[in-house]
């Protein structure tokens, strides 16, 4: 069956409408019937952000400045990619003299359409607007602190753009600019103070280092201060305070006056950070400027958890587990069956970029709009992370190990301290660190994200595969001729993936066993909560690739510690969106109206009766998976994705399967599942209304698309 749009002739008028008014906007014919046009094309669609850009465009057009600012201003709150109203974006802000914000939009386009950046700023001007210009020309949303593209200005007054490894230096960001950013240092403990510096400041402008995200060198971000050369600390010995402290020169003392009027010094690690202990009114001054890291207070309030734990475990596919009856993860099942394990949950999307800010912000990508790898767009500020959440209850949030994703677009903006580096995330090392973090600040309330990738397969033309893999895999299941170089999401079912995955498991398993059992030891089940999580599954399991298969989006979700029953597996629905409820409810700050989430019924909540996954990905076609207890309804359209996040759902194919065995079922099934596509994809779907310079900009996708058989769904669901 194909889907249809509600009220075709409704849309078709929509339709012709907007295919007037971007007529217009070509010719520039900004008079009396473009604006009755865009009345009456007003009143027929359901998106409100066109026509904001339509009447910004009639505005600008007529000088009315302020108006024209007003409404593209609200356009791109609603949606952040259009080439359209960047360019206005970059006139209106060109105008009002503000040159980095319109550098900002000049750079989207740039690096979305290659439009010529044209604007005239002053020398001064150029260099001030440099960080945030080279955020929009990155073109990679995650793998901070590597640019891709780093713009710099010569002593002749030219752009010089490379890809540069951000350390030593505060990272772009979108957004307000906090008094307290962040602030790029490098990784050490127990280390050579400033090897790492000295080693980062011959290679940090190496392009070729940039593009291979910094070879998994690991970085030390932190909410900092820099440039001064003196700081005054508040501290006692009744409210103590952790300094962090990096150097920027090798070798570069550092000095402390206290009130008994010793002075006491120390050596800086070059871009290293060190923490000091202070219990007294302090001055720390240096010779050569230096960097602060946000000062931690120390203390126990009665009305946090002592601990909040969150361990995210990239690629974790829980469907696979099951199918091996558990045998893969005994640590975790004993640790998590005195808490819930929801044996029923699913990811949003198929891989990272969009599936961690589901789960950060508990919103879906099309309303977040954090979907597009390639898009640096800031999250929008009443857009309340889970981590800006417990950083407001007084936590102390650090990321022990990640991947630097969320840091160009605001999604990781909670955390004061993160540890970065782009692949190499193993658990072991995860383990052992979190295991440092939570002895060193024992004195205060932690929020601490584990991020590991263990289970993650690559493909092997990129990637050197697990030891055990190696050495009992033959040379013919690891041969090359039997696979290309793919994207992790289309990996083949092959035997040397298979065993990659259970081994990662394994190693997984082992790990967290350790941790596990250090939080047993030290704390009572009322002063901490862990939640374990994924983001997505695996390919390597179904025979053909299906993005959005059970094991694409069988994700893990459990939950042990304060507030949580002990229930030990629940069968309930339940989406990545539900974790920022469910943590709510049991931290106790409230969850946004926003958030797209429900909080489970083992937590007392109304729970879902329906769990939606979907591929969002400019350049496919736009596929959906609405799961119930019994049934799971896929549509895929026919169209592809542009870079805004919409498609033509016209004509998409729809089917009904059965989940316990697979089953195609009959036409008649779909009727239920309608309604809810339709509400589900209002902000998707575009009914044919595609902004012509964007497709023109993207005519080699859609070039490919022409003469391609119709999309149909398979007979199986496997």
């Amino acid at each position: 069956m194909f889907y249809t749009e509600e009220k075709p002739a409704h849309w078709e008028r929509a339709r012709a409408l907007f295919a007037q008014l971007t007529a217009a906007v070509k010719a520039q014919a900004y008079d009396d019937d473009y604006l009755r046009t865009l009345i009456a094309y007003r009143e027929v669609t359901a998106d409100e952000t066109e026509p904001a850009i339509f009447y910004a465009l009639y505005a600008w057009a007529h000088g009315a400045v302020s108006v024209a600012r007003e409404y593209a201003e609200q356009a791109y709150h609603m949606r952040k990619i259009n080439l359209t109203l960047w360019l206005l974006l970059r006139d209106i802000y060109s105008h009002c003299g503000e040159g980095t914000r319109a550098l900002t939009f000049a750079g989207f386009a740039s690096a979305f359409y290659k439009v010529p950046l044209q604007l005239s700023l002053s020398r001064a001007e150029l260099a001030q607007a440099l960080p945030q210009l080279s955020l929009s020309l990155n073109y990679r949303a995650e793998y901070a602190p590597s640019l891709m593209s780093y713009m710099e200005l010569t002593a002749t007054g030219e752009l010089h753009d490379r890809g540069r490894i951000n350390v030593g230096d505060f990272l772009p960001q979108g957004g307000a600019q906090l008094p307290w950013r962040y602030w790029v240092g490098v990784f050490t403990e127990q280390e050579m103070l400033d090897y790492k510096g000295t080693l980062l400041t011959a290679i940090r402008d190496n392009a070729k280092l940039a593009l291979m995200c910094s070879a998994d060198l690991p970085f030390d971000i932190m909410r900092a201060q820099a440039g001064q050369t003196a700081y005054d600390i508040e501290a006692s010995e009744a409210a103590p305070v952790l300094v962090p402290l990096a150097g920027t020169e090798d070798e570069q003392r550092v000095y402390f006056d206290s009130p008994d009027t010793q002075q006491y010094d120390s050596l800086l690690g070059k871009w290293a950070f060190n923490y000091y202990r202070l219990t007294a009114p302090t001055r720390i001054h240096a010779e050569q400027p230096f960097t602060l890291g946000r000062p931690v207070t120390l203390g126990h309030s009665p009305r946090r958890r002592k601990v909040v734990l969150n361990i995210l475990l990239d690629a974790f596919c829980w469907q696979a587990i099951k199918e091996r009856d558990y045998a893969l993860v005994p640590h975790i099942l004993q640790f998590f069956q005195q808490g819930i394990i929801f044996n029923d949950h699913h990811s949003v999307c198929e891989y990272t970029v969009p599936s961690v800010p589901t789960i950060e912000t508990g919103m879906y990508p099309q309303h977040s709009q954090t979907f597009n790898n390639h898009a640096t767009h800031w999250l929008n500020a009443e857009h309340t992370t889970l981590t800006e959440q417990l950083h407001g209850l007084g936590y102390y949030c650090v990321n022990t190990m990640g991947c630097g994703e969320g840091l160009y677009t605001g999604v990781a903006r909670g955390f004061d301290r993160l540890v970065t580096n782009g692949y190499a995330l193993h658990t072991y090392v995860g383990v052992e660190r979190t295991l440092r973090q939570l002895m060193a600040f024992d004195e205060c309330d932690q929020y601490l994200l584990l991020h590991t990738m263990d289970a993650h397969p690559w493909t092997q033309n990129m990637s050197s595969l697990p030891l055990t893999v190696q050495t009992h895999s033959t040379v013919a299941e690891r041969s090359l001729h039997a696979e290309k170089a793919c994207a992790s999401v289309r990996l083949p079912n092959r035997p040397v993936y298979l065993r990659w995955n259970a081994q990662a498991i394994r190693d997984i398993d082992r790990s967290l066993a350790q941790l596990f059992a250090y939080l047993e030891a030290h704390y009572s089940p009322e002063e901490y909560l862990v939640v374990l999580c994924s983001d997505h599954g695996v390919p390597i399991y179904d025979e053909k690739i299906n993005v959005l298969s059970a094991h694409m989006n069988g994700a893990a979700f459990m939950l042990r510690g304060a507030g949580v029953p002990t229930c030990g597996f629940v069968d309930e629905l339940t989406s990545a969106v539900d974790i920022y409820p469910a943590m709510a409810q049991l931290l106790g700050f409230y969850a946004p109206e926003t958030v797209d989430g429900c909080l489970p019924r083992a937590l007392g909540g109304p729970g879902r009766d329906c769990a939606v996954s979907m591929s969002l990905y400019p350049g496919q076609t736009f596929k959906l998976c609405l799961r119930t207890e019994k049934r799971a309804c896929y549509l895929e359209a026919q169209e592809l994705t542009d870079e805004d996040g919409r498609c033509d759902l016209r004509g998409a194919a729809v089917g009904v399967y059965d989940r316990a065995t697979g089953q195609r079922l009959p036409d008649s099934e779909i009727a239920p599942f309608l309604p809810r596509i339709t509400e589900f994809t209002r902000n998707i779907d575009s009914h044919g209304c595609q902004w012509p310079d964007m497709r023109e900009g993207r005519e080699y996708w859609y070039d490919k698309r022409e003469g391609r058989t119709p999309v149909e769904l398979p007979e199986t669901e496997a």
